[in-house]
């Protein structure tokens, strides 16, 4: 595992930057040395870290690989390859917040959502999904309590992903009538 440090972020001089990912910052600012420094959000540590070569330690297979590959004070990163067809399955993060940014080719995030206001009264109070895909140089970050599934955009793909703080566990999720539903629970050290 590489170890990486960013560049230092511009000291801030009053009240800590606010940012349109600010509730996924993955600390609150901290005193040191008589400055006042804010942690990198997992976006601004994936658009950091999606520059590097990763190219050599890439696998496409089945089962889907994945690799921590980076850590720094408050988060760690992940290279994950994609196979068409093959996805994550709905889960959340176990509390971290996260990013990922797409290296190559397209991933879909699928997304469950409430019903709309306006749907009929079969619908009402059903979850529904919804998808949006991710291209090559984009960058989607999300907060701690996000729930999703990603999957392969029907063409070879890799994509880095950050979490702040460490990823340590997943609950996995299906949708059964409507509602979603606890199908397992996973822990670092034991399930990856």
């Amino acid at each position: 595992m590489t170890r990486v440090v960013l560049p230092p972020l511009p000291r801030a001089t009053t009240a800590p930057r606010t940012a349109p990912d600010a509730a996924s910052r993955p600390t609150a600012p901290a005193r040191r040395a008589g400055r006042l420094t804010v942690a990198p959000t997992p976006r601004e540590v994936a658009r950091s870290l999606a520059g590097q070569r990763w190219e050599p330690l890439i696998e496409f297979r089945e089962p889907r690989w994945y690799r921590r590959v980076a850590e720094g004070p408050g988060w760690e990163a992940w290279l994950l390859s994609w196979l068409p067809g093959q996805s994550t399955g709905l889960h959340d993060h176990g509390g971290s917040a996260g990013a990922f940014a797409v290296l190559r080719g397209a991933v879909d995030e699928v997304l469950p959502l409430p019903s709309r206001p306006d749907s009929d009264d079969a619908e009402a109070g059903r979850t529904r999904l919804a998808r949006r895909r991710y291209r090559a140089g984009q960058v989607r970050a999300f907060g701690a309590h996000h729930l999703h599934d990603v999957a392969a955009g029907g063409e070879l793909a890799v994509t880095l992903h950050v979490y702040a703080p460490r990823l340590v566990s997943m609950t996995r999720y299906a949708l059964v009538d409507g509602a979603l539903a606890v199908t397992s629970r996973e822990r670092e050290g034991q399930d990856w």
